[in-house]
């Protein structure tokens, strides 16, 4: 009895020094500053960017992902901005201008050494329906949408429907000094998802239902996919490997560094044909797979979480200049995008799918991966189609082992690296 107490009374102390925290920062770092009696200082400031991103991940995970994180986040700053945020919120929190392009570039780097050739290979007709997803965005907005809103306006928005916020900061450094063209790079990544998301989930619970009933039946016969340990395809290490007492977080990130002044030359030896963003994923990629880096090599350096918080918070300082005349405006170029992005997606990756034996709803879901934003979305989506559909664990184990495997390469190879590399040709070809 004591003992629950005592538990009691240090949970209530808890309470008091939480709500303490909280009048003190809406005092001096809302209140103040929104009278004018204080300017925003760099933590305030950080510690302001900070929350909003947190609010945003919160509403997510409670929606189970069915409303975005980057949305949510996005509509505050854009309040915020109308209200109290001061324009230079970014600066004022600490963040150097040049930072975040250098930070991005990491980024790359890290995305290139999680690919995995291998799993690539086993996951073969994923990969080609995919693509062919990504494939009919381009087609479908470079052509159709061009005629509606202006090939620089297509050529823009069409890298980032693709899949990668990496692919939505590429197509910002086109932009210019068009403030619509720089905010629309990132709104249809940012909004992309409210179509992606309940069409990818009707695909999967559609694809579900048929598997089940096949099963139920006695007549399903699942192609196995060939395992990863079988693959022709081997890799070996051709650097000498750094021993273990010296690795720690500074060797890996002066390993990413390197390959990422590397991919900057190449960037300048090629006359910007083929970007730096392009060159960085690429060395990433052959950089893992022949000893040079380890694979994540962000999460092994402990880097992961500042070097994503950072980029978040340049992507939406930059929605700062959204007026409501702006944001009206994007709203009518995203529904015209969308629409063709959803169409282009069926038209390519269903008849595409179809030829290598997987049925049209699968197909369409691969396809979709590109406006699903990859994972978490991928792995959400697939779990939650499963589990309403599945009756019992054995049907629920074969239901996620069949969707699951492939909307996870699918989202990968949209948001991760395919993405990366139509924004890299469209850059060389419409504004090299």
């Amino acid at each position: 009895m004591e003992t629950t107490d005592k538990k009691s009374g240090n949970k209530l102390i808890g309470y008091l020094l939480i709500a303490a925290m909280v009048i003190a920062i809406g005092y001096f770092g809302v209140y103040k500053i929104a009278t004018g009696q204080e300017t925003m200082n760099t933590q305030t400031a950080f510690l302001t960017m900070l929350m909003v991103l947190v609010i945003g991940e919160v509403i997510s995970t409670k929606t189970k992902a069915f409303v975005p994180s980057m949305f949510i986040s996005a509509v505050i700053f854009v309040i915020g901005f109308w209200t109290y945020f001061p324009k230079d919120i970014l600066q004022l929190a600490g963040v150097a201008p040049t930072l975040p392009g250098f930070l991005v570039m990491m980024m790359v780097v890290h995305l290139g050494t999680m690919l995995d050739i291998q799993e690539l290979i086993s996951q073969w007709k994923t990969c080609i329906i995919t693509i062919a997803g990504m494939l009919g965005i381009l087609a479908a907005i470079l052509t159709i949408g061009s005629l509606i809103l202006g090939m620089e306006t297509a050529a823009i928005a069409a890298p980032p429907l693709t899949g990668g916020l990496v692919a939505a900061l590429m197509m910002q450094n086109c932009a210019g000094e068009n403030q619509h063209l720089f905010i629309l790079a990132m709104a249809v990544y940012v909004m992309q998802g409210f179509a992606g998301y309940p069409l990818t989930s009707i695909c999967l619970k559609k694809e579900g239902k048929s598997i089940i009933s096949q099963y139920r039946a006695g007549t399903l016969k699942l192609e196995k996919t060939e395992s990863v340990s079988s693959s022709k395809f081997d890799t070996k290490h051709i650097f000498p490997q750094i021993p273990e007492k010296y690795k720690s977080d500074f060797t890996y990130i002066l390993l990413i560094v390197v390959i990422v002044v590397i991919s900057g030359y190449l960037d300048l030896l090629t006359a910007g044909k083929v970007s730096k963003f392009v060159w960085a994923l690429i060395l990433g990629v052959f950089a893992q797979a022949f000893g040079f880096i380890e694979s994540k090599a962000l999460l092994r350096a402990r880097s992961m979480g500042l070097v994503y918080t950072l980029i978040m918070m340049y992507v939406f300082s930059n929605l700062s200049a959204v007026t409501p005349e702006v944001l009206v405006q994007l709203i009518k170029d995203f529904s015209i995008l969308i629409v063709l992005s959803v169409a282009g997606v069926a038209l390519f990756s269903i008849p595409v799918g179809k030829k290598l034996g997987l049925s049209a709803p699968m197909s369409f879901a691969l396809g979709l991966g590109t406006l699903a934003g990859g994972f978490p979305a991928s792995y959400t989506l697939s779990v939650e189609a499963a589990k309403v559909i599945a009756e019992t664990e054995e049907e629920y184990e074969l239901l996620e082992n069949h969707m699951l495997p492939k909307t996870l390469v699918a989202g990968f190879i949209s948001a991760t690296s395919g993405s990366v590399l139509i924004a890299g040709l469209v850059m060389s070809i419409f504004f090299s």
